[in-house]
């Protein structure tokens, strides 16, 4: 048994490592290599970038964490705040084709204040402990603080993740009813797949680890490595997933793109043919040299 558990908890600690690697490759290929003319790699190289923090945090543990592990994840939790304002803006800037430079925006004040919140407690909480060792009050009074955040940061993190995954489902299905409406082009069909089977994606792997791990974590039940390496393994294969699926649409995206370069590329023969052709004056002056031609003509044999 203990041979089997030292096995898994290499396997996990490996798997950990691997999607980390992957995901923060993708996420840095994504921002500095695939770039598009709005900036919206930058936010999707960012949402990559998080999952490749949250795979590195499986790497964690009580011997080789530099702090108390307990507060070494929340410090981390703060960042997790970011991935879902993250995802609702590239959905809003891709779908409406925004191209405005990317600012700091009022989707990201939660995180920050959340972060500022965690920073604060957690400072208050090391200096009770240092400055007040021998004060026991002092020191259960600054374990609580740092602990009841703790405790709520989980909740905190599922209720803003349902919140933005309805809005974001909602501004999906809003899009695509205009869309039908005005026939527009194969590429933003294109585009518009992406997104939904990006959000879909990610709404699955959030469901999977509030099942797994959240709702088991506030029942005060044990959370082993099982659920949490399952919960990753499925992260990472649902990174495989849309990595392959974005190959494929940006495949089929030059397609289209090259098929109405053409199209346009044949309209625009004709108009330039057709803007070499005479005017009715010309062609009236023609038929004018014509017709006294063949009138000098009919002398000469007369």
């Amino acid at each position: 048994m203990n041979e089997f558990n030292s096995f898994f908890s290499q396997g996990y600690w490996w798997l950990s490592l691997f999607g980390g690697l992957h995901c923060i490759g993708l996420g840095l290929y994504i921002r500095y290599v695939y770039r598009e003319g709005n900036g919206n790699n930058k936010l999707l190289g960012s949402i990559f970038s998080l999952m490749g923090l949250y795979f590195f945090t499986g790497m964690l543990n009580r011997d080789n964490s530099p702090v108390p592990i307990h507060l070494l994840f929340t410090l981390i939790i703060p960042f997790y705040f970011l991935l879902m304002p993250l995802l609702y803006l590239y959905c809003y800037r891709s779908l409406n084709n925004i191209k405005l430079e990317l600012r700091l925006s009022a989707h990201f004040y939660l995180a920050l204040i959340v972060a500022l919140a965690v920073l604060i407690i957690s400072i208050e909480s090391k200096s009770f402990v240092l400055d007040f060792s021998n004060t026991l009050e002092l020191g259960e009074f600054s374990f609580t603080h740092l602990g009841a955040l703790a405790t709520l940061l989980p909740g905190m993190l599922s209720i803003q993740t349902l919140i933005y995954f309805i809005l974001i489902i909602e501004m999906l299905r809003r899009y695509k009813g205009r869309s039908r409406k005005a026939h527009q082009e194969s590429l933003q069909d294109i585009k518009f797949h992406w997104l939904l089977v990006l959000t879909l994606a990610l709404m699955c792997n959030w469901l999977v680890r509030t099942l797994l791990v959240i709702l088991p974590f506030y029942l005060g039940d044990q959370i082993s490595e099982i659920p949490q390496a399952m919960a990753r393994l499925l992260l990472l294969l649902t990174v495989y997933v849309l990595a392959i699926y974005g190959l494929k649409q940006i495949t089929k995206a030059a397609y289209l793109r090259g098929k109405l370069n053409r199209h346009k590329h044949t309209l625009i023969n004709p108009l330039k043919t057709s803007n070499q052709l005479l005017n009715s004056e010309e062609l009236n002056y023609l038929h004018q040299l014509m017709r006294e031609d063949n009138q000098e003509d009919e002398k000469q044999h007369q």
